[in-house]
């Protein structure tokens, strides 16, 4: 992977199917890159979320899992904010810690992303797992 500083930002070209077009772009630390392909995922785990509530479809059993999955990520990324925003040179300010007003207008957002992302990893799981 290499890495250049831009305006203070951390402009990445890390591994992904995108490296052959030579268009791979990152911004953000190193631990924590924000690419195409991670916007993507967040797009398409929204949507399959989505989808499920819009059809009636969500079970309690996932959104116990969801919630479950939420709680760590959540542990772990508060842990890591200060390294991350450390990183993040001029983008610092992304991993300020949220007001309490943020942080409950953004928890039906994080729920449905959480929830589509366990949709994802469940479609791409090998039958049997």
């Amino acid at each position: 992977m290499r890495s250049q500083h831009w305006t203070g930002a951390i402009v990445m070209e890390p591994e992904s199917v995108f490296a052959a077009s030579g268009l791979v772009r990152a911004l953000g630390p190193v631990p924590a890159p924000m690419t195409v392909e991670a916007v993507v995922g967040h797009v398409e785990a929204l949507s399959a979320a989505l989808g499920r509530t819009l059809d009636g479809t969500m079970d309690g059993a996932l959104l116990e899992r969801a919630r479950a999955v939420h709680r760590a990520s959540m542990a772990d990324y508060v842990a890591q904010r200060g390294i991350l925003a450390t990183g993040a040179g001029e983008l610092a300010s992304l991993f300020r810690e949220p007001t309490l007003q943020e942080q409950f207008d953004h928890a039906g957002e994080q729920l449905l992303l959480v929830v589509g992302m366990e949709l994802l990893r469940r479609r791409t799981r090998p039958a049997g797992r």
